[in-house]
C-alpha cells in the first residue's frame, strides 16, 4: 500500500486548493453564460455571493483542521461499545441509505408529485434538488479521482495521510475524499432549503434545520460504517451546499432556460395546426 509521508498541514493544505479549484471550475460554465446574457433578459441575481465564499471557506478550514485528528475519529468510532449497538448499527445504515440512493429518490419522487398534480413549485423543488446532487457528485467524482485518498478500510490499517494522485480514477478504495454520500446529502439540503426559502417562506424555519440535521447524520453514518475519514464527511458537505447554492441562483436568474421549459410546468395540448404540443406555463 503506498503511505505518503508529506506532513498533514501540507496535505490539508494542497487538498483544500484541489477542493476550490475544482469547484470554481464546476461554475465557470454558467457564470460566462450569466455574464454573456442580455441585460433586459432576466433579474439581476448574483450566482456567486460573498456568503457562498463565507459558508464554503468555512467548511473548507474545518476539513483541513480536522485531517490531522483523522485517525483518532475513525478509532473512536469504532468502539467495540459502539459497533455492538443495534440501534446505532440500524441508525447508520438508514441514513446511508438517505444518502444514497433516498436524496435522488426524494427529488425525483418530489418532482414527480408535482407533475401529477399540476404543481410548478413542487416540480422546480423536486428538479432543483436533482440538478443539484448531479453538479455537486460531478465535482465530487473529479475530486475523488484526483486526490486518490484511501479509505479507512482500504488496505489493513490505512492511515488518513494515503493520498496518491489519480488513484481514485480506477480503485474505489481510493476515493475516500471527499465524500460522495455527503455531497448529496448536503446538496439535497441545501437545495430545498433554498427553494422553501424562496416558494414557501413561513415553512423555511422548521424544515430547514431537519434538512440539514439529517445530511450531517448521513455523514455521521460514513463514519460509523468506516467508509470515510471525518474530513471527507465535511469536504462533502462544503462541495454539495456550494453546488446547491450555484444551480439554484443560475436556475433562478435565468427563468427561461432550456431545462425548466422542458420540465417545469409543461403540458401537452392540442396544437393549431393539428396534432400535439408542448405548452409551457410557470405561475409563479
Amino acid at each position: 500500500m503506498y503511505s505518503s509521508h508529506m506532513p498533514a498541514r501540507t496535505l490539508a493544505r494542497r487538498s483544500v486548493t484541489l477542493l476550490g479549484a475544482l469547484t470554481l471550475v464546476s461554475t465557470a460554465a454558467p457564470l460566462h453564460a450569466q455574464a454573456s446574457a442580455p441585460a433586459d433578459s432576466a433579474p439581476h441575481i448574483a450566482v456567486l455571493t460573498p456568503r457562498d465564499a463565507i459558508v464554503t471557506g468555512a467548511l473548507a478550514a474545518g476539513a483541513a483542521a480536522l485531517m490531522p485528528f483523522d485517525e483518532r475519529i475513525a478509532h473512536w468510532m469504532q468502539r467495540p461499545s459502539l459497533q455492538s449497538n443495534t440501534a446505532l448499527s440500524d441508525g447508520a445504515t438508514f441514513f446511508r441509505n438517505l444518502g444514497s440512493p433516498g436524496t435522488i429518490v426524494i427529488g425525483g419522487a418530489t418532482y414527480v408529485v408535482g407533475r401529477l398534480d399540476s404543481s410548478p413549485r413542487v416540480e422546480e423543488l423536486g428538479l432543483r434538488t436533482l440538478e443539484s446532487i448531479a453538479a455537486g457528485s460531478a465535482v465530487g467524482l473529479v475530486i475523488k479521482g484526483a486526490v486518490g485518498r484511501a479509505r479507512p478500510y482500504a488496505v489493513g490499517d490505512s492511515l488518513p495521510h494515503d493520498f496518491h494522485a489519480g488513484r481514485g480514477f480506477h480503485d474505489d478504495r481510493y476515493t475516500s475524499f471527499p465524500s460522495g454520500h455527503s455531497i448529496a446529502a448536503f446538496a439535497t439540503a441545501s437545495a430545498m432549503s433554498q427553494e422553501i426559502r424562496y416558494l414557501w417562506p413561513h415553512s423555511s424555519p422548521l424544515i430547514s434545520p431537519a434538512l440539514y440535521t439529517g445530511a450531517a447524520l448521513v455523514g455521521v453514518s460514513r463514519l460509523y460504517n468506516d467508509d470515510h475519514w471525518a474530513s471527507d464527511v465535511v469536504a462533502g458537505a462544503a462541495v454539495g451546499t456550494l453546488a446547491a447554492r450555484v444551480v439554484v441562483r443560475y436556475q433562478r436568474a435565468h427563468p427561461n432556460n432550456a431545462i425548466d421549459r422542458l420540465f417545469i410546468g409543461t403540458t401537452v395540448v392540442p396544437s393549431p395546426s393539428g396534432g400535439m404540443a408542448l405548452a409551457w406555463q410557470r405561475a409563479f
